[in-house]
């Protein structure tokens, strides 16, 4: 491994290293994201002036490590602010989880799993690049207090998508397709919510599921999050899910067996639009996969999971795949063994770009456990040129 990333010290300079090392894929990203914004009729000036008035929704210390990206991309830190609160209501996260608890897996530990999809749009283009989506990226840190973590990111985001820290918790989210969801117009300029992504990486703050739970469920109460859904938080013990809309909110505790989301709420769910019919074949398949094999559940076989194409290939299958920019496909994937004895030694691996493609592929993916440096990843996961080359809709398999 070649050490090319300083993600250590204060947040600003953890957020100056993402800047500078991703800034074309965060160009990229916040041009994406302003065209789209106009295409749907906000003013990008517009949502740079209420995301600042809006500061507060966010900790200072992820304030600080924005300000950093900005700064270390070339960009206003206003134009940086607006992408963190509102690129994941334009360009929602459609998403995976499966989670095996240990008396379901062959170590006995607890396995986590998450395929990261997202939607697209034809705004998002630009020199060599026309995939129509954001750029992925690896965003890791040992912060000089706090937790150290790990998880990909869309580039020049300090939330993730989902993610490990060294006390082993791990997170994840999914948007849920609501009825309501598809009536409701949302005025970003009026809005205050909380982003999923950054509300996992406030979670990853903690010590334990459970105290990531209540410290995000009570942030939920007081502001929802910007559309509805579910954030997961897991340890070596326990799974909390919390399934949150616009007007309440529901916990599920796990502590044997399988579970799994998709984009619809399972709590929640006389709230479904019942006419998302890829969310119901996924969480179906989910189902199916976790409880066939109880018992022989583990990292490697969740990556199996991941690139799993029945019901398609296509937006109905685990890995997804489409035909038009704006549909939800898969773009990254990671899997987590918990390691109840040493959390601090938990294993994970990470793909980028498709997964049926960059789990295949040895330069696609990475396999460390949380006592890896985070100074030494590979330039390709943290600029995102490995996720350029290997998010590709034809579908692969074996």
């Amino acid at each position: 491994m070649i050490p090319v990333i300083g993600y250590s010290g204060a947040p600003s300079d953890i957020g100056r290293c993402h800047g500078e090392l991703a800034a074309p894929a965060v160009h990229h990203n916040l041009a994406g994201f302003h065209a789209l914004a106009l295409a749907r009729g906000f003013d990008p000036g517009d949502l740079a002036r209420a995301a600042a008035r809006r500061e507060s929704l966010v900790s200072p210390r992820l304030l600080e490590e924005i300000e950093g990206i900005a700064r270390g991309a070339g960009r206003p830190y206003p134009e940086v602010l607006a992408y963190n609160l509102y690129h994941n209501i334009l360009l929602p996260d459609e998403c995976t989880v499966m989670i095996a608890m240990g008396d379901t897996t062959a170590s006995g530990e607890v396995v986590f799993f998450k395929n990261s999809d997202k939607v697209g749009g034809t705004e998002l283009t630009g020199p060599n690049f026309h995939r129509f989506k954001e750029i992925n990226v690896i965003l890791a840190a040992a912060p000089r207090s706090g937790n150290k973590f790990v998880g990909p990111a869309a580039a020049g985001s300090a939330g993730l998508k989902m993610g490990l820290n060294d006390k082993g918790v791990a997170t994840g989210s999914n948007i849920s397709r609501t009825s309501e969801l598809a009536r409701k117009q949302v005025d970003l300029t009026n809005l205050r919510a909380l982003d999923r992504g950054i509300l996992m990486r406030d979670g990853l703050e903690h010590d334990t599921a459970m105290a990531a739970a209540q410290a995000i469920g009570n942030q939920v109460l007081q502001d929802p999050m910007s559309t509805p859904g579910n954030v997961e938080f897991v340890d070596s013990k326990e799974a909390l899910i919390i399934e949150g809309s616009y007007d309440r909110t529901a916990t599920e505790r796990v502590t044997s067996g399988v579970c799994a989301r998709t984009n619809m709420f399972v709590l929640l769910k006389e709230l479904n639009d019942w006419t998302d019919v890829s969310s119901q074949c996924r969480y179906v398949r989910c189902l199916e996969l976790l409880g066939t094999h109880k018992g022989t559940h583990s990292p490697e076989q969740m990556i199996t999971f991941s690139m799993d194409h029945t019901n398609g290939p296509n937006l109905n299958s685990i890995c997804r795949h489409g035909t038009r920019p704006e549909e939800e496909v898969s773009l990254s994937s990671m899997v987590a063994e918990i390691n109840s004895k040493d959390p601090g030694r938990s294993r994970f691996a990470i793909a980028l770009g498709k997964p049926c493609h960059a789990w295949r592929e040895p330069r696609g993916h990475l396999w460390l456990d949380m006592s890896f440096n985070p100074e030494g990843l590979p330039r390709q996961f943290v600029d995102g040129e490995i996720w350029k080359e290997l998010y590709i809709e034809d579908p692969r398999d074996a």
